[in-house]
C-alpha cells in the first residue's frame, strides 16, 4: 500500500541529459557531470531557487528553471528523477562548501 500522507523527504535528484541536479527543499544544493561523475562547485545553478511549474508540479520531460533575483538557469529536459540515497546525500556540504554562491 503506498504512503498517501504529505510528501516529507526534501531531497530530490533530477536527472537531464548531461548533469544531475540535486535539491533539497527546492534549492540546488550540488551539480554533477554524469558521464564523469565530478561533483562541479562553480556550477550556475548552484545555491539557486527550483521554480515550479505554473500548476505546482515538475513533468519529467521539461527543463528545469533555476533562478535568483539576478540570475536564471535553465536545463536540458528532465528524463529522470531520483531519491538520492544517504551516501550521496552526505556529499552535498563538501560540494556546498567549495560553491562561492551557496
Amino acid at each position: 500500500m503506498a504512503y498517501r500522507g504529505k510528501e516529507r523527504r526534501v531531497h530530490t535528484c533530477y536527472i537531464t541529459r548531461n548533469r544531475e541536479y540535486h535539491v533539497r527543499a527546492g534549492i540546488c544544493v550540488a551539480v554533477r557531470d554524469r558521464d564523469s561523475k565530478v561533483w562541479m562547485s562553480e556550477h550556475r545553478a548552484m545555491g539557486l531557487v527550483l521554480n515550479r511549474g505554473e500548476d505546482g508540479t515538475l513533468i519529467q520531460g521539461r527543463p528545469l528553471e533555476f533562478a535568483s533575483d539576478v540570475v536564471r538557469v535553465r536545463t536540458s529536459p528532465v528524463v529522470d528523477i531520483l531519491r538520492p540515497n544517504r551516501t550521496v546525500v552526505d556529499v552535498y556540504g563538501l560540494v556546498a562548501g567549495l560553491c562561492a554562491a551557496c
